[in-house]
Formats: C-alpha cells, sequence, structure tokens
C-alpha cells in the first residue's frame, strides 16, 4: 500500500451534496455491480442525488440525523449519515447509519473506518446502546467490513425493491 495523507473527517454541509451524490454514485456502481442490474447502475443520475442530498443536508443540520464527510488532501473521498433507527422494533435509545460509501479508488485506506467511528462516537456520546444498518447480503465486502468494525447480523431481513428489481438486505448491529 502506498504512503497516504491522514484522513481528516468533518461535518458535511449543503456545499457538499455535490461530492457526496458523486461519491454516492461512483461507490454503487462499483460496489453493487453484479448485484443490481448494469441498467440501474448506469443510469443512476447525479444531478438528482445532488438535489436530494441538498434538501436532506440542509434539513438535518442540526444533529437529529448528521451527516459526515472524509477528505483526503482537501478532496471529499467518503461520507457517512446516520439518525434515529427507522424500525420500530430496535430498542431505544438508539441510532442508525444509514449511508456509508467511499470512493472506490479509496477502498481500504482508512477512511471507512474513520467515518464509521465518527458516527457510532457521536450516537454514543448522545447516549445510544444499540447502532444498526442495513447492508445487502450479496455485498460480501460490505458485510466483512462491518463484521471486523464489530458490528453482526441481527437475524432481521428484508427486501429492498427499486426500480422493478429487488434484493435482500441484512440488518447489522451492534451495541454500547
Amino acid at each position: 500500500m502506498t504512503n497516504r495523507a491522514s484522513v481528516n473527517v468533518r461535518r458535511a454541509s449543503v456545499a457538499d451534496a455535490r461530492a457526496i451524490a458523486e461519491i454516492n454514485v461512483a461507490s454503487w456502481r462499483a460496489a453493487y455491480r453484479g448485484i443490481i442490474p448494469d441498467d440501474f447502475l448506469d443510469g443512476m443520475p447525479i444531478a438528482a442525488r445532488e438535489i436530494a442530498l441538498q434538501s436532506r443536508l440542509q434539513r438535518d443540520e442540526g444533529d437529529g440525523a448528521p451527516a459526515w464527510i472524509a477528505e483526503r488532501s482537501g478532496v471529499a473521498i467518503g461520507f457517512v449519515s446516520s439518525g434515529p433507527p427507522r424500525d420500530e422494533d430496535v430498542p431505544l435509545p438508539a441510532a442508525e447509519v444509514y449511508a456509508i460509501y467511499v470512493q472506490p479508488g479509496e477502498w481500504r485506506g482508512g477512511a471507512g473506518k474513520a467515518l464509521l467511528t465518527t458516527a457510532v462516537d457521536h450516537w454514543l456520546e448522545r447516549g445510544a446502546e444499540t447502532l444498526v444498518l442495513w447492508v445487502l447480503e450479496a455485498n460480501l465486502g460490505g458485510r466483512a467490513f462491518y463484521e471486523a468494525m464489530g458490528w453482526g447480523w441481527d437475524g432481521h431481513r428484508q427486501q429492498l425493491n427499486f426500480g422493478g428489481f429487488a434484493t435482500p438486505e441484512l440488518r447489522y448491529s451492534r451495541s454500547r
């Protein structure tokens, strides 16, 4: 592995929406190729994702559902977003990691670990006892990453449905 500059993690703002959208789309295309149909991945519009992210980031500028950006040498290379759990069966107090993505060329470079640690620490400091996230069952690389970070499948499975396609997701959790 080459010597890389350190990763800096900071709170995301509305101004980061374009960079987050680009990271999101590039990551989906790399991580989910062979899991999600190519035509869906190839047709993912960055501009539409950017608009949705601007709205979400503007709405969540407080601590309700924070997002963070990972940068290397001042360039955004990853992001994580989090907030209250969406599933009613998660024991409270709890939080959910909604999304975490890193530019494919930066995988295994420390950004994902720094981002996930930042989100987890944020919620633990606010009293969360349980943290959850959803991961595609076929995303073996993502699952291995979460497991290495102390997360595990909690037995819950659901179907992620979008664009006429469905794929199973597993809920991972970790406790304080």
